[in-house]
C-alpha cells in the first residue's frame, strides 16, 4: 500500500519497476485502478514465479547492495529490513544476523520496501512523517502457526513510538510497514503533519475488508514551508561511542532526512578525545532527529541553534556510461550551471565494478552530462 500510494502521487511504477531489476531476482509488479468507499485509488500487485526462499539479513542486504540503486534508496531499504531483524530477534532472542526472514524474505516483500524506498527517489522526497500506526486485534496467521494481533515483531519495532489502538478485527500494521515507517521517520510520529506546499497525492488501497475505515494509505507530496533560512544545527558531544557506532549514527540521520550529518573531534574535561555529533535539519525536523540522534549514541541531550544558508538551485541528473549508470549533482545560480559534480558513491562503486580509476569514471560522468539534457 505504501508503494501504491507513492506511485499514485506520481512516481513512475514503470520506472520502479526497471530500477528494482538490479536485485537479480525475478519479479512482475503492476497497478490497477480501483475505487474504495468512492475514492479512486491504485492497487499494487507483486508477482515472483517460483519464489520460495526463506532469507537472512546479510541475504538481503547483498540483494539491495549489488542492485546498483540510488545511495539514500538503498540506504533507507537496508534500514528498514535491519529494524525489522532486530525486532525479530528480540522476539525470538536470536542475534539479528541468525534471524531467518519468512514472508519478509519473499521477493515480494523485498520488492514492496526496496520498490517504496525507490518511488521516494523518483519523488526526490528527503523527509518522511506519518501519524501515530494503528494497532489492529485478532489473531493473525504467520510462519510459526496463529499470532495475536497486533504481531511481536510489530510491537518490537514501535518500542518508543506512539502508536493508536483500534478495535479493528484484523492485522492494520504489518511488521514490515512498521519496519518501514520507523526507520523512514526515526520513529517519531506525530499526529499533524507539517505544514507544506502540496504538490502530489496517492491512495494506495489494500485487499482486505476493513469495517471501520477504509483500507487506504494516503501519501500526500509538498514542500516543506519556512523561510529559507529556517534551518538548525543539532549538535552532541560522545566520549564513549565507538566509531562505527558513530559512522552508524551519521548513516541514521541522513537516511532519517538531516540535510547533513558530521563529526568533528574534539578535546574534552581533562583532555579526553572525543568527538561532536552533527547535523543540518529543517526546524520542523528537530525532535524527530534530535530523538534519534539521542538512540543512536546513548547521549541524555542534543543543542540545537539556529543557522543562515544560501543555496544554489540544484538537481541530480542520472548519466549513462557503458559500464553503468551515475548521477551527476548540478548546481544553478540565476538559472546558469555553475557546477557539475558526479556522486562520489555512485562513481566510488562503478570503479569497484569495473576496476576503473575513480578519475576516469568522474571524468566519463562529467563528458555524458550536458547542459540542457536530462538524460536516463
Amino acid at each position: 500500500m505504501t508503494l501504491a500510494s507513492l506511485a499514485a502521487a506520481g512516481a513512475s511504477l514503470e520506472e520502479v519497476s526497471r530500477r528494482l531489476q538490479g536485485l537479480g531476482v525475478p519479479f512482475g509488479l503492476s497497478g490497477d485502478p480501483v475505487e474504495v468507499n468512492g475514492v479512486g485509488a491504485l492497487r499494487v500487485s507483486v508477482s515472483c514465479p517460483g519464489e520460495d526462499h526463506h532469507r537472512n539479513l546479510r541475504d538481503v542486504e547483498a540483494l539491495i547492495d549489488r542492485a546498483g540503486l540510488q545511495v539514500r534508496a538503498a540506504e533507507r531499504a537496508v534500514a528498514a529490513f535491519r529494524r525489522l531483524a532486530e525486532a525479530e530477534g528480540s522476539v525470538h532472542r536470536l542475534p539479528p544476523e541468525a534471524v531467518t526472514f519468512h514472508e519478509v524474505g519473499a521477493v515480494d516483500s523485498i520488492v514492496d520496501v526496496v520498490g517504496t524506498c525507490v518511488a521516494l527517489e523518483l519523488l526526490e522526497v528527503e523527509t518522511v512523517s506519518c501519524g501515530p500506526l494503528p494497532m489492529g486485534s485478532g489473531v493473525v496467521s504467520a510462519a510459526h502457526g496463529p499470532l495475536p494481533v497486533p504481531g511481536p515483531a510489530t510491537l518490537e519495532v514501535l518500542k518508543g513510538s506512539r502508536v493508536r489502538w483500534t478495535e479493528e478485527p484484523r492485522e492494520m500494521t504489518t511488521p514490515t510497514g512498521a519496519a518501514l515507517m520507523q526507520s523512514l521517520t526515526g520513529g517519531h510520529f506525530t499526529e499533524a503533519a507539517p505544514p507544506m506546499t502540496l504538490r502530489g497525492v496517492g491512495y494506495g488501497a489494500g485487499r482486505a475488508g476493513m469495517e471501520t475505515v477504509p483500507n487506504l494509505l494516503r501519501a500526500a507530496v509538498g514542500e516543506i514551508e519556512g523561510p529559507a533560512g529556517d534551518l538548525l544545527v543539532l549538535e552532541a558531544n560522545v566520549d564513549d561511542a565507538s566509531g562505527e557506532l558513530l559512522g552508524a549514527a551519521v548513516e541514521a540521520l541522513l537516511t532519517a532526512g538531516a540535510l547533513d550529518a558530521w563529526l568533528e573531534p574534539i578535546v574534552m574535561k581533562r583532555g579526553r578525545g572525543a568527538y561532536k555529533a552533527c547535523a543540518l535539519a529543517r526546524e520542523a525536523d528537530r525532535e524527530r532527529l534530535s530523538q534519534l540522534l539521542m538512540r543512536e549514541t546513548g547521549v541524555l541531550g542534543v543543542r540545537h541553534h539556529p543557522v543562515g544558508r544560501t543555496a544554489a538551485a540544484r538537481r541530480l541528473v542520472e548519466v549513462r556510461l557503458p559500464y553503468g549508470t551515475c548521477r551527476v549533482k548540478v548546481g544553478e545560480l540565476d538559472g546558469e550551471v555553475f557546477v557539475a559534480a558526479p556522486e562520489y558513491a555512485d562513481a566510488a562503486r562503478l570503479s569497484r565494478e569495473t576496476g576503473l580509476p575513480l578519475p576516469q569514471v568522474y571524468a566519463d560522468a562529467r563528458a555524458a552530462w550536458h547542459p540542457g539534457e536530462e538524460p536516463g
